[in-house]
């Protein structure tokens, strides 16, 4: 099975290739995740390889065949989607109906039939009673694919008749290769966002759209170097662009604290810091003892408090980049 635009998650591709290509696919999947690791994109992954037209089953889905091309563009008439609806974003029993209604008709085009479940917002439990039964006996040849945040939103008996993968992040490295390559970004950068998000790729997109998070993460980077290692005029430089913007401000100090967190845990001896952050890290940890950087992470944080309760933004800013240098004697 090919797995086109779904990164990392090895073991989890090598059971559902090894099951399709056994034609032994599980006729009720959960995939569960958080929100922008791709469980929607692996659903499809999944609903266009078993509709696919390819006789090397190892290519499907194979992109080219007419199954494939109609898959591609959502109108292949064996694939359904069902997603939530209404003010709570809910899958609601309606929807649920129609599949009952649906899914005992024969295939028209391929050799099975695929339910694909987006389920964001919940999913009554009224509605999955209706399901149950047909998890229970399903017809032949029809699949159901469920996407969720956490197979404990669904009932008992549901999971208990479907097969649960874990959806989860890719290495961060691998994260920003294909986010680079995705939208042209430099691959620094890309580590960055990889870094702030822990290799959530859709959030690293969302981000790389509006920047606010890896601006932050910059601002972050350039302000935690200035206090250990620069001059009081290349700090206040480097906060300056959190003067006007208390969001920003928030989200910078956010940034600030795993900084110096990740750094007081090199200079512990814990190996675990993200890739993004790391040389960051190590020079905070080379300059500055434990009990600064645990010292400038709560300073940090209290002046996250103060900009939450409205205060002059230019006397907090300037206050805070005082202390700053102050604490890491400068």
């Amino acid at each position: 099975m090919q797995f086109e635009n779904f990164v990392g998650n090895a073991a989890l591709k090598s059971a559902l290739s090894g099951a399709f290509l056994r034609r032994r696919l599980p006729h009720a999947i959960i995939l569960e995740g958080e929100s922008g690791l791709g469980k929607r994109t692996l659903a499809r992954i999944v609903a266009r390889a078993a509709v696919c037209r390819a006789q090397n089953r190892d290519a499907a889905p194979c992109g080219v065949c007419p199954s494939c091309i109609r898959s591609a563009a959502g109108s292949h008439p064996d694939i359904r989607t069902v997603s939530g609806s209404g003010a709570s974003g809910a899958v609601s029993a309606k929807s649920v109906e129609e599949v009952l209604s649906d899914a005992y008709r024969r295939p028209e085009e391929a050799d099975v039939s695929v339910y694909l479940f987006f389920i964001d917002n919940g999913i009554s439990d009224n509605a999955q009673n209706k399901l149950l039964k047909l998890i229970e006996e399903p017809p032949p040849g029809v699949i159901f694919i469920f996407t969720v945040p956490s197979a404990d939103i669904l009932l008992p008996t549901i999971r208990s008749r479907a097969q649960i993968f874990t959806v989860r992040a890719p290495e961060e490295a691998e994260a920003a290769v294909f986010v680079e390559q995705k939208t042209g970004m430099e691959y620094e950068a890309a580590l960055a966002l990889a870094a702030l998000h822990r290799g959530n790729i859709g959030k690293m997109l969302s981000d790389g759209e509006n920047g606010r998070a890896a601006k932050a993460a910059f601002a972050a980077t350039e302000i935690a170097l200035s206090a250990a290692e620069r001059t009081e005029h290349e700090l206040l430089a480097a906060a300056a662009p959190l003067l006007k913007d208390r969001g920003m401000f928030l989200e910078t100090a956010d940034r600030l604290q795993m900084l110096f967190r990740d750094a007081c845990m090199l200079k512990s001896g814990v190996r675990t810091v993200p890739l993004g952050t790391l040389e960051t890290a190590q020079r905070l940890s080379r300059r500055l003892s434990v009990k600064t950087l645990m010292t400038l992470c709560d300073l940090t944080a209290r002046y996250a408090g103060y900009v939450q309760r409205n205060a002059n933004m230019t006397l907090l800013v300037t206050a805070f980049c005082a202390e700053l240098r102050k604490n890491a004697g400068r």
